[in-house]
């Protein structure tokens, strides 16, 4: 009787050894886990933060260039009532510029 006792804590024993280690490597996951997702999400913001500032770059040269070149002067709502088609593809063009600028700087 007094062997099946003394085995039993063994085994109890051994468990509760186990089971330490195995929460201690899942804790160790766990914290692995939390560096890999804050630095992913720190690439993230950094390339947000990126793009942004391309953007802004870009917006401000525009603004630049239709203050210089006058272009402002234009009635933009008159022409796309006029020629429609012409609007779209330009918006297309522009589009697909910017989406190319982005697609290099990331």
């Amino acid at each position: 009787m007094a062997d099946t006792h003394r085995m039993a804590d063994e085994a109890q024993s051994r468990l509760r050894d186990v089971a330490d280690k195995v929460s201690d490597k899942a804790s160790d996951m766990a914290d692995q886990a939390g560096d890999t997702i804050k630095r992913a999400t720190d690439k993230v913001n950094d390339a947000a933060k990126g793009g942004l500032k391309t953007a802004r770059q870009f917006a401000d040269a525009a603004q630049q260039f239709v203050h210089e070149s006058g272009i402002g002067d234009v009635n933009v709502r008159e022409i796309v009532q006029r020629e429609p088609w012409l609007a779209i593809g330009v918006a297309f063009a522009v589009g697909f510029a910017v989406a190319q600028v982005m697609r290099r700087v990331s």
